[in-house]
């Protein structure tokens, strides 16, 4: 699957309200109307969390990687607050931040970085989403395409998966909100990223997300783990 197969189907918001972490997300134009409220990780600019080094989380052979991402912090930053880091003493095998000024986000590897605009600024939830294909990523915010690059997760060797930053003297940190961090397995078709971004990923009235069996991990924020999936049986 390459990126112009990734398109279509038939081609192959702490300036975050605490309300909004409390309440459901109201459905629009989703695949079945049911209220939904992202996994939620608060953090202050100083808390990571970091999970053991998996297979699960290698996506140097291809799948996706998706979160929800709520910016808090103001102007004069001077780096790119990291969400998500997969890094071992070789080096980084993929990085997704938010820029610094808030106006997009960066996928890294080792060797490059790739820059994706979209306005995050009004410090409510958006959904993040980038397809890792076999001559590149795409990327996803709030549904919508924003972006492609060349560049790939590189395979090497992990230390574990970094949410909000690493935990070391003088590390860059996020501050603000990160929500239902899910890895695939495959790429995610743009129409069920955009009918099921606001889903969970089993529906109690039947209607699962449709590539259910990609599913490679999901977080369990609430009690600071990463669920690794091995059959579907073991998230229900």
């Amino acid at each position: 699957m390459n990126i112009k197969h990734s398109v279509k189907r038939s081609a192959a918001g702490w300036a975050l309200p605490l309300a909004l972490c409390a309440a459901s997300i109201a459905v629009a134009g989703s695949a079945s109307a049911q209220d939904y409220s992202p996994d939620i990780l608060e953090l202050d600019g100083v808390e990571t969390l970091a999970f053991p080094p998996t297979e699960q989380i290698n996506l140097a052979q291809g799948g996706a990687i998706e979160f929800w991402v709520a910016a808090d912090w103001g102007e004069g930053l001077e780096y790119d607050p990291p969400v998500v880091i997969n890094i071992g003493e070789e080096g980084i095998s993929y990085l997704v931040s938010v820029m610094r000024d808030r106006d997009g986000i960066v996928f890294s590897n080792a060797d490059a970085e790739a820059v994706f605009l979209a306005d995050l600024s009004d410090g409510r939830l958006h959904h993040i989403t980038i397809n890792v294909m076999e001559d590149g990523i795409v990327a996803y915010v709030d549904g919508q395409l924003v972006g492609t690059s060349e560049i790939r997760p590189m395979d090497l060797p992990s230390s574990g998966l970094f949410v909000g930053g690493l935990d070391a003297e003088g590390a860059y940190r996020f501050t603000g909100a990160i929500g239902q961090l899910r890895i695939w397995g495959e790429p995610l078709f743009e129409e069920d990223i955009e009918d099921f971004r606001m889903l969970d990923v089993l529906d109690a009235e039947g209607d699962d997300h449709p590539d259910i069996a990609n599913l490679k991990a999901l977080s369990d924020f609430a009690a600071k783990e990463l669920v690794l999936v091995e059959n579907v049986e073991e998230i229900e």
